[in-house]
């Protein structure tokens, strides 16, 4: 929950509005908690100068799930005790006005206090299961970050094999997650450089090699899985799709393919009609037709979780940025946070306000839809950008005639914009882009050989 604020920058005096979260509630907003946790809530970048700075705020941590209820008012704030009641006091009200009468509980009574940012965090980490030997191992792998980044591109090769054994997906995890941090503060340059010595990492580490071999694997699969789909042709049917996912049956690689692919057509139709082939079938042959069924429809709701929770991720945050006082200054705190999903949320809203007819909120929409693109195109390195020109073709052969002219300016790191941005489309489940995309992975590799 957050709330708008003027701020001043302790560099250049500048004043600029921000959004400031106060009440971070873990159970209901992760993204939120991951901020927290990460040191990133509150993380401000002055429109001015560019400074970065932390906001000191109260915060009221709130998790219903662990009855954990946690308030924190930073020292520097100079508050006495009856002011720091106080503090906490509007935020508890403003809490509990949201929570059901019928679900409250002894603890929400209770609040416990944080005397520093840090003994906040440890104390959710605590209530999470997260032991000090675990917090000890992820400052020993920010520490390897470091020295990781700090080398010299000679030295590098060197400290990646002295350091080989600790470098695991748990490490490529955190960078990616240090990079989207700094991205959404506004350090894109850092944020790249991160991104950059990842790709080396990889290249150079056994669990890295290892890696890039099981992801081109991945990528084969759906690619075949892709071929598939289209050598059926738009008129496929539900029956269609049942034989090829009973010729997937036991490679389940390729039954998530099929259906992160082709989810639409695994509807509550298809369901129905596969419940009629089962009861039609050979007593031999029903209970493997049962799992099957068992398969795809845990496969389906795995997808529909997966876009479930970015749509309200993506609601929540385009929310924030129409609501701030400073479109701009929102835009530049959030940047790491904007992807395709939050631009597809946003031109639903558009539209919305179109059909509507709420002229007000179209007109801030609009605002925020052209701050977004314009600052999307001030910041997006030339090879990403070049590849959502790829991606926004109309057809295949528009993608190849521009890749086959261009495609060569991009040489160095097409292809690992190309990786990095197919990650990012498998976890968002935004099939129909990732199915265009490993089509031009195959041919761009070709090309720029």
């Amino acid at each position: 929950m957050a709330r708008q604020m003027m701020i001043r920058c302790t560099n250049c005096g500048n004043q600029f509005g921000a959004v400031v979260e106060s009440i971070v509630d873990g159970g209901r907003d992760p993204d939120a908690k991951v901020r927290l946790l990460g040191g990133a809530l509150n993380a401000m970048q002055c429109p001015n100068c560019g400074y970065q700075m932390a906001v000191g705020a109260p915060v009221l941590y709130h998790d219903a799930a662990k009855e954990l209820l946690i308030g924190y008012v930073p020292l520097e704030l100079n508050l006495n005790n009856d002011q720091q009641e106080k503090a906490l006091g509007d935020l508890m009200r403003e809490l509990t006005q949201r929570i059901p009468q019928n679900e409250f509980k002894g603890y929400l009574f209770q609040p416990r206090r944080a005397l520093t940012l840090q003994n906040l965090v440890e104390q959710i980490l605590h209530a999470d299961g997260v032991t000090p030997e675990m917090i000890e191992a992820q400052k020993a792998r920010a520490r390897l970050i470091e020295t990781l980044m700090s080398a010299t591109p000679a030295a590098l090769p060197d400290v990646v094999m002295q350091n080989d054994a600790q470098i695991d997906e748990t490490l490529f995890q955190t960078m990616t997650l240090m990079a989207q941090r700094l991205a959404s503060a506004g350090s894109v340059e850092v944020a790249q450089q991160i991104m950059e010595v990842q790709a080396q990492i990889a290249a150079l580490s056994t669990y890295g090699r290892a890696a890039l071999t099981r992801a081109r694997e991945e990528e084969m699969v759906v690619q075949a899985v892709a071929d598939a789909i289209e050598a059926m042709g738009e008129t496929a049917d539900r029956p269609e799709f049942l034989m090829l996912a009973r010729d997937y049956q036991d490679d389940p690689a390729r039954l998530r393919a099929l259906v992160g692919l082709a989810r639409p057509a695994f509807d509550e139709v298809f369901f129905q009609e596969m419940t009629a082939v089962i009861g039609a079938a050979p007593a031999a042959e029903r209970d493997a037709l049962e799992g099957l069924r068992d398969m795809l429809v845990a496969l389906t709701q795995e997808v529909d979780a997966q876009s479930q929770a970015a749509l309200r991720s993506a609601a929540q945050l385009l929310q924030q940025i129409v609501n701030a006082p400073d479109i701009d200054a929102a835009i530049q705190n959030y940047a790491g946070m904007i992807d395709g999903t939050f631009l597809s949320v946003l031109e639903a809203n558009l539209q919305g306000a179109q059909r509507s007819g709420d002229k007000a909120l179209l007109e801030r929409l609009a605002q925020v839809y052209n701050r977004v693109n314009a600052y999307i195109e001030d910041t997006m390195p030339g090879s990403l950008r070049f590849l959502n020109e790829l991606l926004a073709t109309d057809t295949d052969e528009q993608a190849l005639e521009m890749l086959n002219a261009r495609g060569g300016d991009y040489a160095d790191d097409l292809l690992q914009t190309m990786d990095a941005v197919e990650r990012v489309l498998m976890q968002q489940g935004e099939n129909t882009l990732l199915t265009k995309l490993v089509f031009l992975r195959a041919r761009a590799e070709s090309v720029l050989s």
